[in-house]
């Protein structure tokens, strides 16, 4: 089943998929942050910070069933 993600929250996790090892990753609106959580898309890191998942990868490349 494939997520229906705001535009924003799209952005966001395209960002997210941008960070290299080390990099601190980008901050975001709440209610992204918050969106994405709820689809899995993204775990919660250190203090507020979110990294992208494997299955927020897979959203990106279409690879959602």
């Amino acid at each position: 089943m494939s997520k229906s993600l705001s535009p924003e929250a799209i952005e966001a996790l395209r960002r997210l998929n941008e960070v290299g090892v080390g990099q601190p990753p980008p901050r975001f609106p709440q209610t992204v942050t918050a969106e994405l959580l709820a689809c899995g898309l993204v775990t919660e890191a250190s203090g507020d910070e979110v990294e992208i998942t494997c299955n927020g990868r897979q959203y990106l490349s279409g690879d959602c069933d």
